[in-house]
């Protein structure tokens, strides 16, 4: 886990959490994010887009940036951006997720981040 200070321009999202997930483990941790954090989250299809764009990324240290999503945090309009890093080893691939939003949402996400890795191991 680790919070990231944005290179970019990007005022709305300066701050990001990140962590290493096993391709199948994205799914349902945008999904939980959803239901237990924001207001009003990502809704399946945005899952579902932001899944299959991991999914076409082939190559060992390719980042790519899925795109900037609406969402609801207490009760208010906020955005999360959201970059992936693939790492593949033989045929394993990890992805790292990058979620940039308002630093009390990082910090949030990045309890729910240390969660999940706790909860795997």
């Amino acid at each position: 886990m680790f919070n990231k200070k944005n290179n970019s321009n990007n005022e709305e999202a300066p701050y990001a959490a990140g962590m290493n997930f096993d391709i199948e483990e994205v799914e349902p941790f945008l999904q939980h994010l959803s239901s237990s954090v924001l207001d009003s989250g990502f809704s399946q299809g945005e899952i579902n887009t932001i899944q299959s764009e991991i999914d076409t990324m082939k190559e060992d240290n390719e980042v790519k940036e899925i795109g900037t999503f609406d969402v609801i945090y207490k009760g208010k309009p906020t955005k999360i951006r959201i970059e992936t890093e693939i790492h593949i080893e033989d045929v394993e691939k990890e992805v790292v997720l990058y979620m940039y939003s308002i630093q009390e949402l990082v910090d949030i996400i990045d309890e729910e981040m240390l969660k999940t890795e706790e909860d795997v191991k």
